[in-house]
């Protein structure tokens, strides 16, 4: 593999530095299939129509070339030469049947049924071998989804995967495809089948995920990944959603683990979401230094997210490094989509420094988003108590809770009246708060850690506490 890795970039290395020096390079025809399928799997389709091209000029009767520009074209919506170049290859290559295919693929693509039509005709009648006939009946399902035939269509498709359960554009369309939303329990049933005559079949288990996950059935959708995962070690993909559905059930050790043979693969992509959920695992498990690293990372991928910010701000406020928390929660707050919260972390931290005005500036942003946001009502009402306005604490907290309730903010009323030295009306508030949401009492602790020694509180606690 070692050799066959060097021979390649020896390979590009000569390629590339023809291409600045402007020398007469000449390549066999298997080096040009290298560099082809090279930079196609990268991606760099502009490269791949150079070399198609130079290929072309030196290897003027060979149809693979020409398969490639069709191709390329295809892909960059270049309808008239990607047409031009089949021509080209009906020429080299007229009964080719590969080139047929290629021409069905174009035609198809650019939605012309009836030649597409003709085409399939005619490979119906010469090919040979399931994996050839599942193609004919891909092409055949994007056909009839083209002409509103949804029913009929996604028979086909169901066909194609029957035929040959590794043909993933089938696979594709049958999962993704708005059109076939009221087939989703049939679609179902068909990798349950599938799975059943082949429990080995790594592909299948992987869409079976994603249909788990589409359907919102997290679990099933973890196991599913799971089991493509144990078939398949060295697919990336599978590590990436299977760390995903670790992440969204929150068991961020595991994720992380699965993140991390993710990026051991060659194949890995660097994305701001994946970084991000990195990020957020380590946080979650208070290893601040290494989210803070991922969340730089995924700054460098995509600065203009609020979340980034966001979250770098509470790793530093978790740090009681208020100042460089607040200038994240700033930066957060600058960008579009930014939340309330953003505005909330931003207050707490002046309120830390003793910043009271731009404390409280910041707070009324947060609660102009969300005039019901009960953590920033709250904080608003702490920050006038520390100020020494009680009584405007008081009536902010109280009209507030005229307006609307719910737990955080009636416990967090019971923590301005403690606070308040109005012990009186805190616990008759605390027996109102307990008695609609005694499973959120643990709120006023987190107040008041010191309360746990309260024994008139404990005592109230006990009273509403579910007898078994």
């Amino acid at each position: 593999m070692n050799k066959k890795n060097n021979q390649l970039k020896a390979l590009l290395a000569r390629y590339e530095n023809d291409e600045i020096n402007n020398d007469s390079l000449f390549l066999s025809e298997e080096e040009f299939d290298e560099l082809l399928a090279h930079y196609y799997e990268q991606h760099d389709y502009d490269r791949t129509l150079e070399v198609a091209d130079m290929a072309i000029a030196q290897h003027r009767f060979s149809p693979e070339f020409y398969k490639w520009k069709a191709l390329i074209h295809k892909i960059n919506l270049e309808e008239d030469d990607a047409f031009a170049a089949l021509e080209k290859l009906s020429i080299y290559a007229p009964n080719d049947e590969e080139a047929l295919l290629l021409r069905l693929e174009v035609l198809v693509h650019f939605g012309h049924r009836e030649p597409a039509r003709e085409v399939l005709e005619r490979l119906r009648t010469s090919v040979r071998g399931d994996e050839k006939f599942s193609l004919l009946a891909f092409f055949d399902g994007l056909l009839l989804m083209q002409e509103f035939r949804f029913e009929e269509s996604f028979l086909a498709l169901t066909e194609a995967v029957k035929l040959d359960p590794l043909q993933e554009p089938a696979l594709e369309e049958l999962i993704n495809a708005s059109e076939f939303v009221a087939y989703r329990k049939r679609l179902l049933k068909l990798f349950n089948h599938l799975l059943a005559k082949d429990p080995f079949n790594d592909l299948i288990w992987y869409y079976t995920g994603l249909w788990h996950d589409d359907d919102g059935n997290d679990l099933a959708a973890l196991d599913a990944f799971a089991n493509a995962r144990s078939l398949k070690s060295d697919h990336p993909v599978y590590d990436l959603e299977y760390a995903d559905k670790l992440f969204d059930l929150d068991r961020y050790e595991l994720a992380l683990k699965a993140y991390t043979a993710y990026f051991e693969s060659d194949k890995a992509e660097d994305s701001y979401e994946t970084f991000m959920r990195v990020g957020r695992s380590y946080q979650m498990l208070n290893h601040l230094d290494k989210a803070k690293k991922a969340y730089g990372r995924a700054i460098e991928l995509n600065a203009e997210m609020y979340d980034i910010f966001q979250h770098l701000g509470e790793c530093f406020a978790a740090e009681e490094k208020w100042r460089i928390a607040a200038y994240n929660y700033g930066r957060a707050v600058e960008r579009e989509g930014h939340t309330p919260d953003c505005w909330l972390g931003l207050g707490l931290c002046h309120a830390a420094l003793n910043e009271n005005k731009e404390a409280e500036f910041a707070f009324q942003k947060a609660l102009a988003m969300d005039d019901r946001y009960s953590d920033a009502v709250i904080a608003y009402a702490v920050l006038m108590v520390e100020q020494g306005e009680e009584v405007r604490a008081l009536t902010f907290v109280n009209d507030t809770l005229e307006r609307y309730e719910d737990a955080s903010l009636i416990y967090g009323a019971v923590a301005i009246h403690l606070m308040t030295n109005r012990r009186a009306e805190a616990l008759t508030l605390l027996n109102t708060a307990l008695s609609e949401y005694y499973e959120a009492h643990q709120m006023l602790i987190d107040f008041f850690p010191d309360l746990k020694k309260d024994r008139e509180i404990e005592a109230i606690f006990n009273l509403y506490r579910p007898r078994e």
